[in-house]
């Protein structure tokens, strides 16, 4: 058991934003509550450019700019270094084992590498440059999640623990994964869970759906009417949820990015943490 969660840990790919620290401070709970260990990451982007550096600032800290490259990316190692300090000491508060690293490169492809092996990638959903524009989903959040293997937990703009679990039903293949973890979150951290089924036609079989669901999990079964991802906020924020649990994207990353997508909307529209399966 100890070699498979060592070989399958919860990766935290985290950049000292708000919503990665939420994502962080989960994926430790989840950890705690399974036995897991916590790999850190941290990546330098080897895009970085001088030009651009007005958009770094508040990330790095330095009202200064740099005199080179070399000494911007010096600045982020910096940056780096003093997070997953952060991220080492949150989990060794929690008697969780982690290890951290800082790697140089394309941030989307390394994390997305990275997390081929790990039982959930947690990360923000927006970098500290977007702080303020709680609507922003990052280009390196939207890249990662189209393409990671595993789950995705996306961190919000809330920072509790998770009691309280919304679970949004279509009985799909995805949404039954989804299923999987919602049980296993019941099940490891004592969770409260509130299943939702959305009809959004007269011939959707929302009945068979929270059937589905009932037969599996015991859970607070709602069925609503109307456009699923609207519904999706309106009753997480009503109900009070630490956490919304939903099958991923269905389409190609262009197809998502031309006609839009039910995780992309619930992602800029809640405050909620989501997690993608």
């Amino acid at each position: 058991m100890a070699e498979t969660q060592a070989k399958h840990p919860i990766l935290v790919a985290y950049d000292g934003s708000s919503t990665a620290q939420s994502a962080a401070l989960l994926a430790i709970q989840i950890a705690q509550s399974q036995g897991r260990m916590i790999h850190g990451l941290y990546v330098i982007d080897d895009s970085l450019t001088l030009d651009a550096y007005a958009s770094y600032s508040a990330e790095l800290g330095h009202s200064e700019e740099p005199a080179s490259r070399a000494e911007l990316i010096k600045w982020f190692g910096e940056r780096g270094e003093t997070v997953l300090r952060w991220l080492e000491a949150r989990c060794q508060e929690n008697h969780i084992p982690a290890t951290t690293e800082m790697m140089f490169g394309g941030v989307s492809e390394l994390i997305t590498q990275a997390a081929t092996e790990a039982q959930l990638l947690a990360l923000g959903r927006r970098g500290l440059t977007y702080a303020d524009a709680p609507g922003y989903l990052g280009r390196n959040f939207r890249a990662i999640a189209h393409h990671a293997r595993c789950p995705v937990l996306a961190g919000g703009d809330t920072q509790r623990p998770v009691q309280r679990i919304l679970l949004a039903y279509n009985g799909s293949e995805r949404a039954r994964h989804a299923l999987n973890w919602a049980a296993l979150l019941q099940r490891t951290l004592s969770a409260e869970v509130i299943a939702l089924a959305v009809k959004e036609e007269d011939t959707t079989p929302i009945e068979r759906w929270l059937t589905e669901v009932q037969e599996h999990i015991t859970a607070d079964c709602l069925a609503r009417y109307g456009q699923p991802a609207v519904e999706i906020v309106e009753t997480a924020d009503e109900n009070q949820v630490d956490l919304i649990v939903m099958g991923s994207y269905r389409h190609t990353a262009l197809l998502e990015w031309l006609v839009g997508s039910t995780v992309d909307r619930v992602l800029r529209d809640t405050a909620v943490s989501v997690l993608i399966v």
